[in-house]
């Protein structure tokens, strides 16, 4: 399907997702028949769409818009896309009025993120030209769609948006109609262990949000970006997700949205969600990641003691470039001595022959991906001198979370500032902060490529281009090691014995090699 032969485009819904899809159609030279029910939704899409055509320096193609409030208006609509809120029983009222307003040929696609494709379809007469057709917001920026094959969708109809996608400018894949398809099935950690850490206390969201842009590269935090897609949906989202897998703890949603929803903060759109917002309008283009510091290389003063182990890759060569002396064995009494390994490379005996040699005075860091604080401070003599930090991510990072006493975080905030690290403080939480959110993310991963979702290529593609991760998951995986990432899941599994974080059969098995 080449742009100069576009089927005319309806799209049903002028909130923030319809007006988006709209204009990604007009930006492609179609026309475009954009409605909703409610008068200042469209006249607030109608100001946007205008404004964003005329800074792309396309303003005559508006003309291509119609703006209505009436279903009939579809009648000459070659696709009709739907984008109303994520109801199944309103999307199946629609899509019954849609098939006796369009044509016998036209497609009839849902932009549902999470609901059921075949429920649907399986209202209307011709379910075999119903599929999804799953944009991600904001729609003119983001270049992915999930083209969703319901049980009913002929091959046509699924040929046919996927050449719609293409010459939209997009790249779609093909997907089954499961709960939540890949994207919105695999994201599912990074926000709900967000609002976990949250809602126990261990860090701000501010914070939280800091840690993952600047510590793993997300483009936005969790809490930037529910309150940009609405909390509103991002709840839908998750409730619809445990509903629909008869409650997989994994999708289990927080108290901490719902209270959100209660008192009408959903986000941008109602000026004011985690952050406050003065400009309600959505955002046209995603933050962008943050830049990593470069280590200072005069900073440092004397010797660092840091152990063998897996779970702190880079450290030594950042003490190297932070201008300390660096040794792997006792030696004299240096600035701090670092723990780098995990529980099975002998840490406890490390740790306890560490705190028996060394002053009291020397701060004694552990790596707390798969070890607590309270753990490694009943290790010890000295349980005041004795933190946690977050190894795993300390190399590509402006930032690193630590948790423990306050006697000594003036000096191993100083430590780390000379690291070219900014140290965060965060509440005692097994695998800290970015650990268990990147962790828990690569599990469900794994499940999606287990479960047949979509295989491991294309579940990366997907989470890549559909919400800017900064590697796919299984890619991560792999650069974190497996064995790594299991530790972690199976520390998480220890501590709070609940199946949330059981780990997927298929990533042992890619830990054993």
């Amino acid at each position: 399907m080449n742009p100069s032969n576009l089927p005319t485009i309806g799209v049903i819904g002028a909130g923030t997702m319809g007006s988006g899809i709209a204009l990604v159609a007009l930006s492609a030279g179609a026309q475009v028949v954009l409605q909703d029910t409610y008068q200042p939704v469209l006249d607030k899409a109608d100001a946007y769409i205008k404004k964003f055509l005329e800074k792309k320096d396309k303003a005559e193609l508006y003309t291509n818009l119609t703006l209505t409030d009436t279903l009939d208006a579809f009648a000459p609509a070659g696709v009709v896309i739907e984008a109303a809120p994520e109801q199944l029983e309103l999307k199946q009222e629609l899509f019954t009025k849609l098939e006796a307003i369009c044509a016998p040929d036209a497609i009839l696609a849902t932009n549902t993120s999470t609901l059921s494709v075949t429920a649907i379809a399986a209202m209307t007469q011709r379910p075999a030209r119903v599929a999804g057709m799953h944009f991600f917001n904001p729609a003119p920026v983001l270049p992915f769609v999930e083209v969703v094959r319901a049980a009913q969708s002929s091959p046509a109809t699924i040929d046919a948006l996927v050449a719609l996608a293409e010459a939209l400018g997009k790249t779609p894949v093909v997907t089954g109609d499961t709960p939540g398809f890949i994207v919105n099935r695999v994201a599912r950690p990074f926000y709900g262990e967000a609002l976990r850490l949250l809602g126990e206390g261990v860090a701000s969201f501010q914070d939280i949000d800091r840690l993952v842009e600047q510590g793993a590269g997300f483009r936005m935090g969790p809490f930037r970006l529910m309150d940009l897609i609405g909390i509103d949906i991002n709840a839908g989202a998750m409730r619809s997700m445990y509903e629909q897998t008869y409650g997989e703890p994994r999708y289990r949603p927080h108290w901490i949205q719902m209270q959100k929803l209660a008192a009408g903060e959903l986000g941008r759109k109602t000026g004011k969600g985690f952050y406050e917002y003065k400009d309600e309008e959505p955002a046209a283009t995603p933050a962008q990641p943050q830049a990593v510091a470069q280590p200072q290389a005069v900073q440092g003063e004397g010797s660092l003691l840091i152990s063998s182990g897996s779970f702190a890759p880079g450290l030594a060569e950042l003490a190297v470039l932070g201008g300390f002396t660096m040794s792997h064995e006792l030696s004299g009494q240096p600035a701090a001595a670092f723990v780098a390994a995990g529980r099975s490379e002998d840490a406890a005996a490390i740790v306890t022959a560490w705190d028996a040699a060394l002053a009291p005075s020397v701060p004694l860091l552990v790596q707390g991906a798969d070890i607590a604080l309270s753990e490694a401070r009943s290790w010890v003599q000295h349980p005041e001198r004795v933190a946690v930090f977050d190894g795993l991510f300390l190399t590509d990072s402006t930032l690193v979370a630590l948790s423990g006493p306050e006697g000594i975080r003036a000096q191993v905030a100083a430590l780390f500032a000379s690291l070219g690290r900014e140290a965060v403080w965060v509440g005692e939480s097994p695998a800290l902060v970015l650990p268990r959110i990147v962790c828990q993310l690569i599990n469900e991963a794994s499940f999606a490529v287990l479960e047949g979702v979509g295989d491991a290529e294309t579940i990366d593609l997907a989470m890549r281009l559909g919400v800017n991760y900064p590697r796919g998951l299984v890619e991560w995986g792999a650069v974190l090691g497996w064995g790594r990432v299991l530790a972690v899941l199976d520390h998480l599994y220890t501590e709070y014995h609940e199946e949330r974080y059981r780990a997927s059969v298929l990533l042992r098995k890619w830990a054993r090699g």
